[in-house]
Formats: structure tokens, sequence, C-alpha cells
């Protein structure tokens, strides 16, 4: 009787000072969910310029009049794919804080407690703080709030659903704010990533290029039985560049509504009202990265059709 009356004593206190509407954490849930995996989407740009620039260069090789000239020119394609296109330390530090803080954060607006959600909880909470730590230690980077992994890992499964359900909402009010100029700093990395000079001029680079190693590659006659389906190849490769191209911009307008809707669930979770649906803001980022993943598949599907 005395741990009934102590178990709904903590309940009502809790729900005293933290409290979410049901509305409130699916949307968290929901804008976690589409941000998970969010790396997948700058990662692909690199490599499919990582893949164009090989076919452009194998172009360029075949092209030469010496075959003596073949294999050296093939071993300098296969470094520049291994140099050219690794990011900076930051950039991928950036990748999986995203990654993480959105995995974490799932975890924290799920309504599956399975047995092991506590462990979970720690494990992820170990590695944000890890993550931050390692980028705290890049020079020249913005320090970034340590120890906000501490909020999932006090997300301890205990006897009773409904006390789980404000547990829940008392952490996810503590780690969105933490979480805040996280989310802040590493959009504005991602963006800097995504219209940085150095890849418009790379994209622009592969467009040229294209075109002169296949131009290259035509100009010696005794090219011809390598020719057989290398129209549409070449097609191909051009079209894959407007894919390319296509999937860039969409990954920096989806990369700013990824802050505007996290700042969107910051103002949600601080306040009383309750919502009906789905904040805007993360349902305009749900939309964009079905926009996004709808690209991956026709450039997926463009490179299969022609092999």
């Amino acid at each position: 009787m005395q741990k009934t009356i102590v178990y709904v004593a903590l309940c009502l206190l809790l729900t005293a000072c933290a409290t979410l509407t049901t509305t409130q954490i699916k949307s968290v849930n929901q804008f976690a969910e589409t941000s998970k995996n969010f790396s997948a989407y700058p990662s692909k740009i690199l490599s499919e310029l990582s893949d164009i620039r090989r076919a452009s260069g194998v172009y360029f090789a075949a092209g030469l009049s010496d075959p003596r000239n073949i294999v050296p020119e093939l071993d300098s394609v296969y470094s520049d794919l291994v140099g050219d296109f690794n990011a900076t330390q930051k950039v991928d530090i950036t990748f999986e804080i995203i990654d993480k803080y959105a995995q974490s954060l799932m975890l924290l607006s799920s309504d599956k407690h399975a047995a092991d959600l506590a462990q979970q909880a720690k494990t992820f909470g170990t590695d944000i703080d890890s993550l931050i730590t390692i980028y705290n230690g890049i020079s020249g980077t913005t320090p970034l709030p340590s120890g906000i992994g501490g909020a999932v890992k006090k997300l301890v499964v205990l006897a009773g659903t409904q006390y789980i359900k404000i547990k829940q909402a008392a952490e996810i009010k503590r780690f969105v704010p933490q979480a805040d100029a996280l989310i802040n700093e590493m959009t504005k990395n991602l963006l800097e990533f995504l219209q940085t000079t150095r890849l418009n001029a790379l994209i622009v680079a592969m467009e040229t290029k294209i075109r002169a190693d296949f131009k290259n590659y035509y100009g010696n006659a005794s090219n011809k039985p390598f020719a057989e389906n290398s129209y549409n190849h070449y097609l191909g490769l051009k079209k894959q560049i407007d894919e390319v191209k296509a999937l860039r911009d969409q990954t920096v307008a989806a990369t700013q509504q990824l802050r505007q809707a996290h700042a969107a669930l910051l103002t949600e979770i601080q306040t009383k009202k309750t919502l009906q649906e789905m904040t805007a803001e993360v349902k305009a980022l749900v939309e964009q990265v079905k926009d996004i993943k709808q690209t991956i598949r026709e450039i997926d599907n463009s490179k299969t059709n022609r092999s």
C-alpha cells in the first residue's frame, strides 16, 4: 500500500512539472525518424561524384594512343577516388552527431518500451557525449554543450506504463532544449559543406570532364571495339550529373528545414498549447526527405538500367 501511494505521488509530481501531449511526443518522434539517417544524403552526393569521376577517367584512359600510358592513368584515377572525396574531420563528426542525436531522440520518444531500453539509452547517451568531446577537440570549431547524453541515459524502464510516459515527457523537455545549440551548429556545418565553392566547382568540373574525356576516347579510331553501348553510357553520365545537382539542392533545402523543424519542436514542447497535428515544419521536413529519397531511387535506377 505504501509503495502504491509513493508511486501515485511520484506520478502526480512529474505530471505537474513535465507534461507533453501525445501529439507533441509523436511530432518529436516523427522528426527523429525522418532525421535518423540524414548523413546518407550528403554522402550519396559524394559517392555519385566519385562514380562519375571513375567512369570519366576510364574513358580518358581508353582514349590514350599509347597503351603504355593506360595503366598509369588508371592508377591516377584510383588515387583521385581515394583522396578527393574524403570529407573533413568536422564534417565527418557532424554526420555522426546528427544521426546519433536523431536516433537518441527516436528512442526517447518511442511508445515501444523494450526490455533492453535502459541499456540502449545508456549506449546512445554515451555515444553522443563522446562525439561531442571529439568535436570540441577539433581546432576552429564552436564548442558544443557537453553532457546532453545524460537525458537519454536517465530514461530507465520501471514498472508502470504511466510512469514511463511521464518520465519520457520530462526527459524530452530536458533533452531537446539542451540539443538545440548542437543542431544549430551541425546544420550550419552541413550547409557550409554542401554550398562550399569546392563542392560546386567539383560538380561543374565533372560535367566538363565527362564531355572532354568522351571526346578524347572517340578521337582514337582503335577504340571501336569498346564503343558498344557507350553512347547510352555517356548520356547516362550526363543524366547522373543533373541528378546529383538536384540531390545537392534538395539536401541543402532539407538541411535548412531540419534546423527550422527542430526550432519549432523546441517552441512546442516549451508551451502548454494542445496541438491537433504534427507541426508544419516537421511535416515539411518529412516531405523534403521523401523528395530526396525519390531522387536517390532515380539515380540508382538509372545506373541499373545502363549497366
